[in-house]
């Protein structure tokens, strides 16, 4: 590693993703719902991305919320030029990207300069020098507006404490293994497993890890390498990352996480109690990442944004609205969460669901819903908060219902280029929902059948089978069904048939609904 890097691996690329609570809209929907203003993040004009990886997340809220300025920056220019790559081949207007480090940012940034609306950070904390820890302070300090947000992720305390012995060794080993990053990964995990089989008391001592080790050895190695090899790893208690950007002015707003904002689904019921009890923010998060052993935090932060009253409550969540991700025959009721599948009430989000398969819908006009004349509001909030933490509904970008003055174009371009990649055998699994300002997770196999349907081969199952069948051929690649495999031609032809006349008839207009072709 050279100099630039300050320890960080950058001899191979960040893995590919889009994470959906980075996406202004579900930011401005978290903050409302743990009863605070959700400021600048409602209708941000510019936002800020520190370290976008690759950019594929970053390109995809720029090209589903055209109305707003994205700014990027990552120091690696090699996921600064995969970035560009997608922006012009999108020809997103509405972007700026640079190579640069934070220290090189915050040093250009101008006291009072107070241009940004949103700021976004997902896990670099965890990552980068404690100088860069400092540079984002300022930036934070000096472009942030009153009224705006910052959304941070980063390992934390106390769930990754076990994983401080293990890290340390892949990094040490990692110094005596030539090779790219990629490699060194592979030979700390061989390392791993071998003093894990001699009985090594480390791993004796911490049970856990023999799982968390299976789990990494089928993540992709380049993640793996970003996650375990850099020199500066810092694992935070909540209270530091509190602390630290309480020196921009910063305050605290809640999890982007949304069911973590719910002690009842969040934290084990003996501790529920001491934990509602607690009244300082600061302490009381502290005592949930105890009760939980957290691992990860997504927190949102806020410069000068107050807690609302219940009539200004009710009238910002009046106005914010919601659209079904996937087909209403696909809805789920069992909802995830920290302390076990949440079995959710048939009738109540059946009732959501009807409507959002209907239409893309307003708070108010679910909270209208007789299912609710009940439970109020209160009700409504939970059952539509669940319903965007298991991914099948997105909160809408302001603006973005049907028909209204969203441009869906640049998100369609953007979609195209991704289905294009599809077939020269580059796969991103993630679109672009221009309705919603988000993007949504594909699988492989409806990423081919939409590159059918762009290519003018979607009329029927049958056009669209034998169009993907085709393709499949000359990528050298298998149709996966339920995990296995399909190899044999007559059964191939029946399921891809059947999964693409199932695509056309409700997944297809799903997609139609959220703008993305």
């Amino acid at each position: 590693m050279t100099a630039w890097t300050e320890g960080y691996v950058a001899d191979i690329p960040y893995a590919l993703g889009f994470y959906r609570e980075t996406v202004p809209a579900h930011i401005a929907f978290a903050a409302a719902c743990v009863g605070k203003h959700p400021g600048l993040a409602l209708r941000p004009k510019r936002v800020l991305e520190l370290g976008f990886g690759m950019g594929l997340g970053f390109v995809i809220n720029a090209a589903a919320n055209p109305a707003t300025h994205f700014e990027g920056v990552d120091f690696n220019p090699l996921h600064v030029a995969h970035a560009r790559g997608l922006v012009d081949e999108a020809e997103l207007t509405n972007v700026s990207l640079r190579e640069a480090s934070f220290q090189d940012l915050a040093r250009d940034a101008q006291e009072g300069q107070h241009d940004l609306d949103l700021i976004v950070l997902h896990g670099i904390l965890t990552w980068v020098s404690a100088e860069a820890h400092e540079a984002i302070v300022e930036i934070a300090r000096k472009r942030l507006k009153p009224g705006g947000l910052l959304y941070v992720s980063y390992n934390c305390m106390p769930g990754w404490a076990p994983v401080l012995p293990l890290q340390r060794l892949m990094r040490e080993n990692a110094k005596r293994v030539t090779g790219r990053s990629d490699q060194q990964t592979g030979s700390g995990l061989e390392l791993v497993k071998a003093l894990m089989s001699e009985g090594a008391g480390y791993f004796k001592a911490n049970s856990g890890l023999e799982q968390r080790v299976e789990r990494m050895s089928t993540l992709d190695k380049n993640y793996l390498a970003h996650e375990y090899l850099n020199a500066n790893w810092f694992i935070f208690h909540f209270a530091d990352v509190a602390d630290m950007f309480g020196r921009a002015k910063l305050g605290f707003v809640g999890s982007g996480t949304l069911v973590e904002n719910i002690d009842g689904l969040a934290v084990p019921e003996g501790t529920r109690a001491r934990i509602s009890a607690e009244t300082d923010p600061i302490f009381k998060e502290t005592l949930r990442d105890i009760a939980s052993n957290k691992q990860f935090r997504r927190d949102l932060f806020a410069r000068g944004v107050g807690v609302l009253n219940p009539a200004e409550h009710n009238a910002i969540l009046s106005t914010m609205c919601f659209a079904l991700a996937v087909p209403r025959s696909q809805v789920s009721f069992k909802i995830p969460s920290p302390v076990g599948d949440l079995d959710g009430n048939a009738e109540i989000y059946g009732a959501v669901a009807d409507l959002l398969a209907d239409k893309t819908a307003s708070f108010a006009e679910i909270a209208a819903l007789p299912v609710f004349q009940q439970g109020g509001a209160g009700a409504a909030l939970q059952a539509v908060g669940l319903f965007v933490h298991s991914g099948q509904v997105l909160p809408v970008a302001a603006g973005g219902t049907v028909g209204s003055e969203v441009d869906p174009k640049p998100a369609q371009r953007l979609n195209r280029v991704i289905a294009e990649k599809m077939l020269n055998g580059r796969v991103y699994s993630f679109l672009a929902a221009p309705t919603a300002g988000s993007g949504i997770q594909v699988p492989h196999s409806e990423l081919l059948m939409l590159t059918a349907v762009l290519a003018g081969q979607g009329e029927n199952a049958e056009m669209v089978s034998a169009y993907v069948i085709q393709t499949m051929q000359r990528l050298g690649i298998n149709w996966v069904k339920e995990g296995r495999t399909i190899t044999d031609p007559a059964e191939r032809q029946r399921i891809v048939s059947a999964d693409a006349a199932t695509f056309l008839s409700e997944k297809l207009p799903v997609w139609q609904k959220l703008g993305i072709l």
